[in-house]
């Protein structure tokens, strides 16, 4: 669809500004903030949809408030903008942009996916109109942000989010009040029955366990099912012959399998128990690969080497990975944390990590930002598992495998 351009009334049908800052949490959602004077040189009112286009094309959809009306301060020729729009215009700040006037449809119907268990339970206590959800501009793919007034106590007068699914009639439009907004949970893996049973899955899914005391229910039964499962995982190690196993976890390719990237969260938890009981993590790895060793008639010795320091500054990790790419120790865990961390800007990071590694590589600004709201109401989530080299070095007594 291709929006109306309306002509201001001085004829200038555009003006470029400056992408100033981003925020979310001081005016409404899907808004641009600029001057008085931006605004009437493209004929567009406060209330009225704006177009905002990079040079390079993409182009995202805002509701235009001015710093009068929001209490905002913004300079002439910059530009204030809030996340959702920010994820959907691929662009840093400091960056100019063009911002015409445009008229959109209504939407009749949108389908959101919150990103967390809160705000799934927030959304579902709010009606349309008093979780500002009007007013907003639903875009293809990107994310809608909503503020409950009436639900709660204050502390849940913030910002939450949601992915947008689907609109009808389609994108970009306008919510309004005459807008349905259906609520849809996040998908939730079909699996044959294994230590969780599907009820179980479903409630790790929808329910932020953080909010419930450790003596409820639910947490009691969880946990005594996780220290059952380590005890079957433990009569399967022992029982299972090596060409079960081989099948579980060999892909058939160079690519790790998903049991494979599984198996890495599992050891990542079983060090993490260590760490939390205070015993001794180093040994215990130690431990079971030797015995792993001998369980395949084979003899050597374990040098699990572990060195913990505090992370450096996100700015000093981002250099680093800018400069030297590949070369980065631990790349694929920089850029993990580099991903989750608020202070790294999302466009700058998109850049650099498309130089250094190629498009593949490269998280889109608009998903890390969802990313990034999912990430801040876990409790705990593992970097992804990333096999970057594996060489075996042969002419020696046994063979030496480097990670």
């Amino acid at each position: 669809m291709t929006p109306e351009i309306r002509e201001g009334d001085d004829g200038e049908s555009s003006v470029e500004v400056v992408i100033d800052r981003t925020t979310a949490s001081e005016h409404h959602p899907s808004t641009a903030v600029l001057t008085a004077d931006t605004l009437g040189k493209i004929g567009v009112q406060t209330g009225e949809v704006v177009q905002l286009s990079t040079s390079n094309g993409d182009h995202a959809y805002a509701v235009a408030e001015t710093g009068e009306s929001t209490g905002l301060d913004v300079s002439t020729g910059e530009l204030l903008t809030d996340i959702p729009v920010f994820s959907a215009l691929v662009c840093g700040v400091g960056e100019r942009i063009s911002v015409s006037g445009v008229t959109l449809p209504e939407a009749n119907q949108f389908t959101v996916v919150p990103v967390d268990t809160t705000t799934t339970s927030i959304l579902k206590q709010c009606s349309v109109t008093s979780a500002k959800l009007v007013d907003a501009v639903a875009h293809d793919g990107g994310i809608v942000e909503f503020r409950p007034t009436d639900v709660g106590t204050a502390d849940t007068a913030v910002p939450y989010y949601a992915r947008i699914e689907t609109v009808s009639p389609d994108t970009p439009a306008r919510v309004t009040e005459n807008t349905r907004v259906d609520i849809r949970e996040p998908d939730i893996p079909e699996l044959p029955e294994g230590v969780l049973s599907s009820a179980e899955r479903h409630e790790l899914y929808t329910t932020d366990l953080c909010s419930k005391p450790a003596d409820t229910e639910l947490r009691t039964r969880l946990r005594e099912r996780l220290e059952a499962s380590l005890k079957d995982l433990q009569l399967l190690a022992k029982q299972l012959p090596d060409e079960d196993i081989q099948q579980v976890f060999d892909a058939g390719s160079d690519e790790l399998s998903p049991t494979t990237t599984a198996a890495t969260d599992v050891v990542a938890l079983c060090w993490l128990g260590f760490n939390l009981a205070s015993d001794a993590s180093t040994w215990r790895i130690e431990q079971a690969i030797q015995r792993a060793l001998y369980a395949d008639d084979e003899d050597g010795e374990v040098d699990l080497r572990v060195t913990r320091q505090a992370l450096s500054p996100a700015a000093d990790s981002l250099d680093r990975f800018r400069q030297h790419g590949l070369d980065t120790s631990d790349t694929y865990g920089t850029i993990e944390r580099l991903w989750t961390d608020p202070d790294v800007d999302p466009f700058e990071l998109y850049d650099v990590t498309r130089t250094q590694l190629g498009e593949e590589f490269a998280l889109p600004p608009a998903e890390l930002l969802i990313e990034r709201l999912a990430y801040r109401v876990q409790a705990r989530r593992f970097p992804m598992a990333q096999v970057m080299d594996v060489s075996v070095e042969e002419g020696r007594e046994g063979s030496d495998m480097r990670l």
